[in-house]
Parts: structure tokens; sequence; C-alpha cells
């Protein structure tokens, strides 16, 4: 070889050694970009999530569950099951379920002391669990190739696991991100459920678990508004009082009251019809109960039997060990209905407080109602005639 021609083939090597550390330099400066971007992208994505999870405490349990699902898809879009379980009487029960494989988990309950099952284990060692280092572990769902387990520390010692599964694999650098979304969301989700517990206490009372008056009303209103731009709209109201119940008080005590109210509490739930249907404890020993689409002459037939009920019942297990005196219980009802009675909330409950003061003033344990020529009828269990209603305003109570 002349010199030349070896002068040549080193410059060749040299022009191609300098070219393989040219592409190394721009494939490193690409991957370090590359890992820039996503370190960028997976903060904007988690400080997005910290922002949802802090809007959505200020509403509905819901909200903060909805917005855990999106942030876990955010974070892997692999990831096609999300279930959320709060611990409630000694079981883990499924408050949450997305995607078509898990749905039917929602409302479902799973045992505490199941070692094996994802979401348990989870709970019970405080900390992340994966399929991945725990081969003994039982997923949500047969099919899942991938499933993360996160444990939730909320309010009032509440526990909570949150559940994601998917059908293939799920990158391990996707699990901080999750493990630390859903670790911001816990705070947010404790204040939501405080919230929802608040409003419960508020709209439904402590002793009875019925509405509360002040809620009852708003409910009632928004049912007598609604019935007045529809032409064929009914609602119908009973106003309940319990008769004797001051002699029951002083015959058997307090405990024994709180157990009657109670009891009576169950058979003006037992006598509604649906959900859309309003029972309240209008405060003492006095309940409402709301029919919304029913005639007068339907809640006078379902007030009639309600009344027949409540003085039927067998109270000798409310009472003390060893109490010989006996005291009847039985009800005064009062029916009013729209359109029948009155034209707005306040005008009905003032009608059936009127007609329950008349079957209060008329002997008890009956139903009352205005009828179509004026006075209000009553519906005695002895048959008697219809009695005339006092004045609101006269009306004096009648224990």
């Amino acid at each position: 070889m002349t010199a030349t021609a070896a002068a040549l083939a080193l410059a060749a090597v040299i022009v191609s050694v300098a070219s393989g550390a040219a592409l190394r330099a721009r494939a490193a400066l690409h991957s370090e970009r590359l890992a820039s971007r996503l370190v960028r992208e997976r903060e904007a994505t988690m400080l997005a999530a910290a922002h949802a999870f802090t809007a959505a405490a200020a509403g509905a349990p819901a909200d903060v569950r909805a917005a855990v699902d999106r942030a876990i898809r955010a974070f892997a879009p692999a990831i096609d099951a999300v279930a959320i379980f709060e611990e409630r009487d000694g079981a883990l029960c499924c408050v949450a379920a997305s995607g078509p494989r898990v749905t039917y988990f929602a409302g479902s309950r799973l045992a505490l002391d199941d070692p094996r099952a994802i979401a348990a284990r989870a709970l019970v060692r405080g900390h992340r669990v994966t399929r991945a280092t725990e081969r003994d572990v039982v997923p949500l769902h047969p099919s899942d190739a991938f499933s993360l387990a996160v444990p939730l520390s909320l309010a009032r010692g509440l526990r909570g696991v949150v559940v994601a599964g998917a059908t293939v694999a799920v990158t391990p650098e996707a699990l901080e991100p999750i493990v630390q979304a859903c670790t911001l969301a816990a705070p947010a989700y404790a204040i939501a459920l405080e919230r929802e517990a608040d409003r419960a206490r508020a709209e439904f009372d402590g002793l009875t678990g019925l509405l509360t008056p002040r809620a009852f009303r708003e409910r009632f209103s928004a049912l007598a508004e609604r019935c007045r731009f529809d032409p064929r709209g009914r609602l119908a109201l009973l106003f309940i009082d319990i008769d004797h119940f001051k002699a029951w008080n002083d015959t058997y005590g307090h405990a024994s009251g709180d157990a009657l109210l109670r009891a009576i509490a169950a058979q003006l739930r037992d006598a509604a019809r649906d959900d859309d249907d309003l029972v309240a404890r209008n405060g003492g020993d006095e309940f409402c109960l709301a029919f919304p689409a029913m005639d007068k002459a339907v809640a006078i037939e379902r007030a009639a039997a309600l009344c027949e009920a409540i003085a039927r019942a067998d109270r000798r297990p409310l009472r003390p060990a060893g109490a010989t005196a006996a005291v009847a219980i039985s009800a005064s009802i009062g029916v009013a209905a729209y359109p029948a009675d009155a034209g707005d909330a306040s005008a009905l409950l003032e009608a059936a407080d009127a007609a329950m003061y008349a079957s209060k003033r008329s002997g008890r344990d009956r139903v009352s109602y205005r009828t179509v020529a004026g006075p209000i009828g009553a519906l005695p269990r002895s048959g008697d005639a219809c009695v005339e209603a006092p004045s609101v305003a006269a009306a004096n109570r009648v224990e």
C-alpha cells in the first residue's frame, strides 16, 4: 500500500469514528430531551390531577372518585379497570367501579380477612401491592395481566383502597405517579366524605333517620312548585301526630319513648311507595308523609291504612322489662292535597296540620280531611260523624 493509500484509509477510519461519536452524542441528547419532556408531561399531569382533586373536594365523594379514575388512566392509558373500596362494617365495600370488565363489582363486598385478595392485602399492609412483586396475590379480575392496589388513609379512621387493572403489561415508570396521585387524592377524598356526613346530619334526623323539618320543607316545596307548571300535577300530604306519646314517655321513660319513635318511623317508611315519597320527622312526635302524583282519595285510603297499622302494632317489646301499665298508642292524621286543598307548599302544610288538629279534637285515632262542602271530614275508627276544623291559630294541641 502506498503512503497515499494508507493516509486515505486512516482518514476514513478517523471520519468513521468521529461520525459514530457524533451519532452517539446526538442519540444521547435526543434521549435526554425525550426523558426531560416525559418528566415535564408527568409533572403537568400530576399538577392537573392535584387541581382536579382540590376542586372535587368541594363536591361529593363521587367527584373525587371520578378524578382519581381520570388521573390513573392519564398516567397509564393501558389501565382499563379502576375500582375504589371503603372499609365498612368489617368488610371492603366497592363504592365505585369503572371499566366494562369490573362494573359488576359496584356495591359488592370483599372480606377483610382474605390475605390473598389484592385489595385486602394492601389495606392490611398499609402500602401498595402489585402482582409483579407478590405472585400469590389474587387480582380483582382474572384477566388482569397488571394489577395494583393502593391503600388510602381517610378521615375519622376510615380506610379505603384503590385497585387498578389492565389486560396488558403497564410500564414500571407509571407506578410511582399512580401511587403519588392516590396519595394526593386521599385528603380531598376525606374532605368530601366529611362534607357528605355534614349534609346527612343536616338532612336526616339523628334518632329516626327520617328527613329533618328543614330538609323536608325544601323538597316538599320543590314538589309543589313542579305541580304548578303541570296541569296534571298532584301532591298529597299526611300530617301525623302520635296519640298519648307524652303518657308513654312519662310511664316508660325516654329510652322507651325513643324506641317508640323509631318504630313509628319504620312504619312510615313502609307506607312510602318509592324513593320519590318524602318521610320526615316534623319534631317531637309529629311526622309528615308526602306522596307525589297521588290523588286525594287515594291518600285518604293510605292514611286510613296507616292509622290502622299504628293502632294495631304490638308495642309491648318497646316497654321496659317488668312494666305492667298499658299505654295505648294510636295516631291522629290530617290529609291535604294539591290542587284540591291548596295551591302551594305552605298552604298544603297548613291545611294538613289543621286536619290533624281536627282528628285530635274529635277523639284521636282517626284520619281527617277537608270536604268539598268546606268542613273537615273524619274517618273515625268508631264511625263518628264529620267534624269542622278549627282555625290553625285557634287550634290547641291535644296529647
